[in-house]
């Protein structure tokens, strides 16, 4: 399947630093998330690489996801049912009653969209498909591939 991914710069280095880590977003059409100039990737990827979040927890090795399920749940101060719901973007952490400030949810439910790529990872995936302000978005571990981004 080919995915586009679009950037407010070159991207010469994938690392782990930042916001997603080594994990960039993808869809399958263009779409842009920056003001002013960007430049467009396509990645071409075998869907059998990609999980969708509501099943992660349906895979055989779920239970290599514990680890994952605790710090979403002191991340937001909840129980381990609604921890494994926010990783599989079956709940939302803005429809949760939390401690959680206002203006602090948007950052929190970015880094549960970026664990649930490490979940991903985790059960042998490259990444997850997911939904987002946008629609359907693909979460994919770049890490030492940026060679397959391709110029588009």
């Amino acid at each position: 399947m080919k995915l586009i991914h679009t950037s407010p710069a070159e991207i010469t280095e994938i690392n782990s630093f930042g916001r997603f880590g080594e994990f960039l977003f993808f869809a399958d059409s263009e779409y842009v998330m920056t003001a002013g100039e960007h430049v467009t990737y396509a990645l071409e990827i075998d869907e059998d690489q990609i999980i969708e979040a509501g099943q992660l927890f349906y895979h055989d090795d779920a239970e290599k996801l514990s680890g994952l399920v605790e710090q979403v749940m002191q991340m937001v101060g909840c129980d381990e049912d609604t921890a494994e719901e926010l990783i599989s973007q079956r709940e939302d952490v803005h429809s949760l009653d939390t401690d959680i400030e206002p203006e602090d949810l948007a950052e929190v439910s970015w880094d549960i969209q970026r664990i649930a790529g490490e979940a991903a990872v985790l059960l042998g995936f490259r990444g997850v498909e997911m939904e987002d302000e946008q629609g359907v978005a693909y979460l994919i571990n770049m890490k030492g591939r940026e060679a397959e981004l391709e110029v588009a």
